[in-house]
């Protein structure tokens, strides 16, 4: 119940944890992109494994600041051969035993902290996992809805240079063209199909990694429709992580929580907890018994003992160990601060990229495309009267597919970086 209950609480994050900006958000609102995130979080073998270790290391915290297990002894003694006789001796006794031992004071809230620690680390794994399962997803689906775009744009296109086709051989018909006018529409043309051959395998490809990402064993039968770039909102920066990324600049204190960072952090406080373990068993555990003999005889008795354990060999074993745990606690610390500066590499690279697509894409829409649609209507007109050649035509045409396919790269590229720096800046708290 417990298990079924996590995988729908997973998928219910992931419904709502790939944008979370002002406005129209293009991520949010599709349903098959959050279809798709869901599958994947919940079905993702590495995540699968990773949530397994986490709940181990928590289950272990609790054991790991109990007492050890008390001794319980039972015996008998001075039994009177050959026959083992057990009422001719005042000698003879039953013994009931029972010692307890107690570490140092402190031993077990530091071996506690330490196994709290690392059940900290193993969550924050599985965090930080989570959101690369998150982006990948989101990189893959639109990759896949920029291919399916250029497919669609290629059909555009074949139909647009079939009509240049109809033209040339209208032309060269009534001898106002040469026949080189047809047949350079015909190479392009299957230029176009080896394009279309090459899009059918990316997309082949890309369907591949989705179903193996989401691990679906059947058909999947999944529907992605082609990207308007037109209809993207430009984002230079998005509005809920504004605030943060500009922190960011201020220096890596100012950093978000990312998982990365707390299951690093987590590290250092195991290895420090780890060595303040290893230091205290170099100082003596005490050990509380009593004892309770009946004698069959005479009259029964009762014993106490302390008894206290001698590190004697401190020297070449705890405190050694401790100096381990110390050294591991500073490559935890170096390994922390190298994760601090590509996280701030990582969000100054991803923002530089949406800010410069937001800027292409908006020139792409609103001008480089425009005006290719128009060269190619009026290169088409005059065409016709014979006032231009048909390489100046095939050139116009060519130069608005380019565009229109420059259009939806840029469209998915700033789609998917969006949701990389969301997933780089959202608190985790804020989920």
């Amino acid at each position: 119940m417990t298990g079924a209950w996590a995988q729908t609480a997973l998928a219910f994050l992931a419904l709502v944890l790939p944008l979370r900006v002002e406005g129209q958000d293009p991520t949010r609102s599709d349903t098959v992109l959050a279809r798709l995130t869901a599958e994947a979080v919940a079905a993702n073998p590495a995540l699968t494994s990773q949530r397994a270790m986490a709940v181990a290391a928590t289950t272990r915290v609790r054991p790991a600041g109990a007492l050890p297990d008390p001794m319980l002894n039972v015996g008998v003694m001075d039994l009177t051969l050959p026959r083992f006789a057990f009422r001719e001796s005042d000698f003879t006794e039953v013994d009931l035993e029972l010692s307890q031992e107690f570490p140092w004071p402190g031993t077990l809230g530091a071996r506690t902290a330490a196994a709290r620690a690392t059940a900290e680390a193993r969550g924050a794994d599985v965090a930080a996992r989570q959101r690369d399962v998150i982006v990948r997803t989101a990189e893959l689906y639109y990759r896949l809805r920029y291919v399916v775009t250029a497919r669609v744009t290629l059909e555009r296109q074949r139909d647009l240079l079939s009509t240049g086709v109809q033209i040339s051989t209208t032309r060269y018909a009534t001898t106002t063209a040469p026949q080189s006018d047809p047949l350079q529409a015909r190479v392009a043309l299957a230029r176009l199909d080896t394009e279309g051959a090459d899009l059918a395998a990316q997309e082949a490809e890309l369907r591949a990694q989705l179903k193996a990402l989401r691990n679906v064993p059947g058909p999947d039968a999944l529907s992605v429709q082609p990207i308007r770039p037109e209809l993207v909102p430009v984002q230079a920066q998005p509005a809920s992580a504004s605030a943060v990324g500009a922190a960011v600049d201020s220096g890596p204190d100012s950093l978000p929580e990312h998982p990365r960072l707390a299951a690093r952090r987590a590290e250092i406080e195991a290895a420090e907890q780890t060595a303040r373990v290893e230091r205290l068993g170099a100082r003596p555990d005490f050990t509380f018994t009593t004892r309770y003999g009946a004698r069959p005889l005479g009259s029964d008795f009762f014993s106490a003992f302390v008894g206290v354990r001698l590190p004697l060999y401190a020297g070449r074993k705890q405190l050694r160990l401790a100096d381990a745990a110390r050294a591991d606690a500073d490559a935890a610390r170096a390994a922390l601060a190298e994760e601090q500066a590509g996280l701030v590499e990582e969000i100054r690279t991803v923002r530089a990229q949406i800010g410069a697509e937001a800027t292409r894409l908006q020139l792409l829409t609103g001008q480089v495309v425009p005006s290719a649609q128009a060269t190619v209507d009026a290169s088409l007109r005059v065409y016709r009267v014979g006032k231009v050649e048909f390489l100046t035509v095939l050139a116009t045409e060519d130069a608005l597919y380019r565009a229109e396919l420059d259009a939806a790269r840029v469209a998915a590229e700033h789609l998917t970086h969006l949701v990389m720096l969301e997933q780089l800046l959202t608190r985790e708290d804020a989920r």
